[in-house]
């Protein structure tokens, strides 16, 4: 991830309440001082224009300074109080606010944030007074024209951070519809492609084999009466992906025997982890289709899962002949390319899919997901 990349995530997750904060500190800072330095000299502006000495050495010395230090009083009251909150409010307080969608999210924020620079403006007016000796800076709170005109900006702010607040909203739902219509578009074509290979396995026994096709075929019933209502929704578990994992392998068996061995190796910790449906099934059928059924000795399939920094990590492994081996039948790349969208559709640049040489022989596809999605 580029610097850029870094910092515009780090601008939208400025925007909502987070007990556990992913990006580094260096960059949050960065934008802290973004906002002292932007308020500081808007405000500074405002005021040599109104007394006309914008540009003098005086607005230079005092003014500019002045409120620069108020801004940074300000930034420091918005940082302890909302991180402040953040860190002691239970989970279940956050959660909730987070979740409001209407007036109330407005009224907490617009509240807060008129509480923080009221009392930033007093400290900062006080520093102000403290650091040059101008009375006049703490003469003007108790200054009713003072104080309206504070109130005056605080609405004007806190209205357009409300307006573009519930418009982010409305264009956050969208988006939430439009990745959930390519999801199931996805789904729905990565489906026919698993149904279609099992299909083809049993018609492919029924020649020289029917006792053991129509055993493949009463199995491949009882495995769709279980999975497919699990294939048809938007998300399943770990535990249910390896479940029919286990049972697309038992069917496999069937047809190549001995020939396959198998290996599933899922941590019970990660046994709840969502992900979409058939995101581990096809590579598992190209494991077994290009890698292990051309050789005669066949090899072993081992799918694996594990907790790693970056996210979760999942491996299909064969010792199969590898990416630069023949192909019995050409592929055309439509399961990877379909996973590759999915993920791309449902956490972005986050996840990824890479093919990779084992050092010992064979095949490995990884698929890396963020677990903090």
């Amino acid at each position: 991830m580029t610097f850029t990349q870094e910092f515009a995530q780090a601008l939208r997750h400025q925007r909502t309440l987070m007990k556990h904060r992913p990006d580094r500190l260096r960059v949050r800072l960065l934008i802290y001082l973004l906002w002292l330095l932007g308020f500081g000299f808007f405000f500074a502006t405002i005021h040599g224009l109104q007394n006309g000495r914008l540009g003098a050495a005086s607005w230079w010395r005092h003014d500019l300074a002045g409120h620069l230090l108020v801004s940074a009083c300000v930034t420091s009251c918005f940082f302890l109080v909302f991180r402040g909150f953040e860190k002691l409010a239970p989970q279940r307080w956050i959660d909730a606010i987070v979740g409001w969608r209407d007036w109330r999210a407005g009224l907490f924020y617009a509240g807060v944030s008129v509480a923080c620079s009221a009392v930033g403006i007093v400290i900062g007016l006080a520093a102000v007074n403290a650091a040059w000796g101008l009375p006049g800076w703490s003469r003007a709170l108790a200054k009713p024209a003072f104080w309206g005109q504070f109130l005056g900006i605080s609405v004007v702010i806190s209205g357009f951070l409300g307006w573009r607040y519930r418009a982010r909203w409305k264009q956050e739902q969208m988006q939430a519809r439009i990745t959930e219509a390519q999801l199931k578009l996805l789904q729905g074509q990565i489906e026919p492609h698993f149904l279609f290979n099992t299909l083809a396995n049993v018609q492919s026994l029924i020649d020289f084999d029917p006792d053991r096709a129509k055993l493949m075929l009463e199995r491949f019933t009882d495995y769709l009466r279980a999975s497919l209502g699990q294939l048809r929704g938007e998300s399943t578990t770990l535990a249910q992906e390896f479940g029919m994992l286990e049972a697309y392998l038992g069917l496999m068996q069937l047809r190549m025997g001995e020939r396959l061995r198998l290996r599933l190796d899922l941590p019970a910790a990660l046994s709840g982890v969502e992900l979409p449906p058939l995101l581990v099934q096809p590579l598992v059928e190209n494991a077994i289709h290009h890698g292990l059924e051309p050789q005669i000795a066949g090899g072993e399939i081992a799918v694996t899962a594990r907790r790693e920094a970056s996210g979760l990590c999942i491996d299909v492994e064969d010792d199969g002949q590898g990416l630069d081996g023949p192909r019995r039948r050409p592929g055309n790349g439509v399961a990877l390319a379909n996973i590759r969208e999915r993920l791309a559709t449902r956490w972005g640049a986050a996840a990824t899919l890479e093919l990779q040489r084992r050092d010992d022989g064979g095949t490995r596809a990884r698929i890396r997901i963020p677990l903090d999605t």
